[in-house]
């Protein structure tokens, strides 16, 4: 046998060989890169889903705290509304000062709904000193917020007037009528104040809510595009990966949206 062409052989042998290597590397990089590439893809999306849930969340919270004043505060009024009808109606009373009894009921109750009024045991419409007297919600693109208002101040200062001046002389009655109106007013301020602190929240949260969706048929898209580019196992994989993350956000966003809505 020729020695040459043992040599040629083997080192046609071996150049295959190589090649063959060289190619199953290449493909394995190919591969790699590709997963290495989904599984980034798909934790980042999973990064700013869980951004939109946590300000969702932020966001139910203050839309949760304006409603339990506005409600607290519409029952404040209609205290503050019997009580200026009591002032009102005592004209016709011999002795003006006998309606100080059932007024003070009133303001205690009114009083009550202030110490009362409070989302997870922080008073929402009472003030105290050397604590946190404003509502901050935070999120990560926006922070809101807005001053408290003691609404027991106006219980204490109704009661003065009412108690320590004789209501039978009219100038004390008349100051005592101006006092209640002057607390509805503050007391409709504040009522404005958390409805528009409200309707601030809710336009966040439906541009949030705007934005998974958006977010979701973006990367939706891309995964589905992206597995047309690898090899079939590839596509079971990534396919399965975003029916995963379809159904999962599709969840989501349905049960925010019931909530902000409820």
């Amino acid at each position: 046998m020729d020695i040459n062409a043992i040599n040629n052989s083997a080192i046609s042998g071996l150049n295959s060989n190589s090649s063959l290597q060289l190619n199953k590397t290449q493909t394995n990089k190919i591969d790699n890169f590709q997963n290495e590439s989904l599984n980034l893809s798909i934790s980042n999306y999973n990064i700013q889903r869980s951004e939109f849930s946590q300000n969702i969340q932020s966001l139910n919270d203050g839309i949760a705290i304006s409603n339990i004043s506005m409600n607290s505060i519409e029952k404040q009024q209609n205290y503050l509304n019997t009580i200026q009808e009591k002032l009102q109606n005592s004209e016709n009373l011999e002795n003006k000062n006998d309606i100080r009894k059932s007024i003070n009921e009133d303001l205690v109750a009114f009083n009550q709904l202030a110490y009362d009024t409070k989302y997870k045991n922080e008073n929402l419409l009472m003030t105290q000193k050397e604590a946190n007297n404003s509502i901050t919600i935070d999120t990560n693109s926006q922070t809101f917020s807005m001053e408290k208002t003691n609404t027991a101040e106006f219980a204490n200062t109704i009661f003065d007037v009412v108690n320590n001046k004789d209501l039978n002389i009219d100038t004390n009655l008349e100051n005592a009528k101006n006092t209640v109106s002057s607390s509805m007013e503050k007391l409709e301020n504040t009522f404005n104040q958390f409805d528009n602190f409200s309707n601030q929240l809710k336009n966040s949260a439906k541009e949030d809510i705007s934005k998974q969706f958006e977010l979701y048929n973006e990367k939706s898209t891309e995964n589905i595009n992206f597995g047309k580019e690898a090899n079939d196992f590839s596509k079971t994989n990534i396919n399965v990966n975003v029916g995963y993350l379809a159904a999962a956000q599709a969840n989501i966003v349905q049960e925010q949206s019931v909530r902000l809505l409820s």
